[in-house]
């Protein structure tokens, strides 16, 4: 009986504890740059808020012209040291990032899966960029509801595709058994994050495949469209799959030999 008196008596103590840090305001600086405003936890070093703040800014101008869109011009971007702050601000649990609308952004110091932090906040800000390129294609004023409800629908392997593209988050196709092996992934496959996230290790050759066989105008058209293949490409979500996996057999996958020279 003492055990579990004093069992429950640490368990009480360590809850007091954790709710007094969870309801202590974090200390926070703040840095300005043209396009941005960094709010970061101030026991992240400066040093690593300059080179995230130099990543951003130089990428600012080419992925606008990527997504042939005028990003926001005051972004708020908000780095946090620990997990847990991240998730309390944000309510996502199984991610390292994430915006909100777009000209705010999310993302923890070290984020899981991703050495360079660099390019989640590039990867992240693709996404704002996305989303005011939707934005702007609808009738304006914008009807929040009804574009929320619009917007559920836009495939989540069209959506990470171009921000894993836009932050060069290239993974050698060699690497992948699954392709090695044939057994490419569809769209459902592509649209399901928590089952393997393949689309995070095939989005950057999907946009690449996209680009090299329809050009940068048909892949704003697809994104206007919503991800419809068929109204877009006149193609099935089958055969999409199925030409991309043969574009990325074709030049990641296949051994090239030089001329044999018999003596």
């Amino acid at each position: 009986m003492k055990k579990f008196k004093r069992f429950f008596l640490i368990l009480a103590i360590l809850v007091a504890a954790f709710s007094i840090i969870y309801f202590i305001p974090e200390s926070r600086k703040e840095m300005k740059t043209p396009h941005f405003t960094f709010l970061f936890s101030s026991s992240i070093d400066t040093t690593t808020i300059i080179e995230l703040a130099n990543a951003l800014e130089n990428n600012y101008a080419r992925i606008g012209n990527d997504l042939q869109t005028q990003p926001s011009g005051n972004i708020e971007t908000n780095i946090y040291a620990q997990r847990w702050r991240y998730i309390k601000a944000t309510g996502n649990w199984g991610a390292s990032g994430s915006i909100e609308g777009i000209s705010k952004l999310h993302f923890i110091e070290q984020a899981w899966g991703e050495s360079d932090n660099k390019k989640v906040a590039v990867h992240e800000f693709a996404h704002t960029v996305t989303l005011k390129l939707l934005l702007d294609n609808e009738t304006q004023p914008v009807n929040s509801k009804l574009f929320d409800k619009k917007f559920s629908t836009f495939p989540t392997w069209l959506w990470e595709a171009i921000s894993v593209y836009e932050a060069k988050q290239f993974v050698d196709p060699k690497t992948l058994p699954y392709l090695n092996n044939g057994h490419y992934p569809d769209i459902s496959e592509l649209n399901n994050r928590l089952k393997g996230g393949k689309i995070y290790s095939c989005g950057y050759t999907i946009i690449e495949y996209i680009l090299s066989k329809y050009g940068q105008d048909n892949l704003i058209n697809l994104i206007k469209k919503y991800g419809d293949l068929k109204r877009t490409f006149n193609i099935t979500d089958g055969q999409f799959c199925k030409e991309w996996y043969e574009y990325v057999k074709e030049k990641y996958l296949q051994e090239k030999h030089g001329n044999d020279v018999s003596l």
